[in-house]
């Protein structure tokens, strides 16, 4: 279930002593969801969003002090909100007309979740300025569970500075294959 998915993810963050898991907001309720982005929202999404709406931002903070995964951090239903609205290229392939993001970097880089209406669950599209964007994740309950496997094999690992880093080669392969293989 996706639910015990994510707080296998929460657990993973928390094991390796990342300041994140001090910074996580509340959930957020489905209808601020339904307000942002239309009714109905896929159940999937609205999983995401009752784990965490987000985090709280303090002066020093670094990102790093915020990533639930290297280099994104959970981005609140108003982020989101604002994500969305900011991005004016409807072209951007894969996402259409029905997508919410769900992780994003300081530069621009995110996750999102695309969906049509009254579908359960929903893709996940990795965008990242100056690339190809591409579904990363057939559902968002795939997604976390990758990230969760990434953790487990020490894709994911804290370097000797104490930041969270990936061998991206691999996270860029575990991606790949969760899509070919599904």
């Amino acid at each position: 279930m996706l639910e015990g998915r994510i707080r296998d993810l929460w657990i993973a963050v928390e094991r390796l002593g990342r300041p994140i898991v001090n910074h996580r907001n509340p959930g957020a309720p489905v209808e601020l969801l339904e307000r942002a982005f239309g009714s109905p929202v896929p159940s999937d999404v609205a999983t995401w969003f009752a784990w965490a709406n987000g985090v709280a931002y303090a002066a020093d903070q670094t990102q790093d002090d915020v990533a639930l995964v290297p280099g994104y951090e959970p981005v609140s239903v108003e982020e989101a909100a604002a994500l969305k609205a900011e991005l004016e290229v409807p072209e951007v392939e894969f996402l259409g007309s029905y997508w919410i993001p769900l992780l994003a970097t300081g530069a621009g880089d995110f996750y999102a979740a695309t969906y049509v209406p009254g579908q359960e669950t929903s893709r996940v599209v990795s965008v990242m300025i100056g690339e190809t964007s591409r579904i990363a994740f057939l559902s968002v309950d795939q997604m976390v569970s990758v990230f969760v496997a990434l953790y487990r094999d020490g894709v994911f690992f804290v370097d000797g500075e104490g930041i969270l880093q990936a061998d991206d080669v691999r996270w860029l392969e575990r991606e790949e294959e969760a899509v070919r293989e599904a």
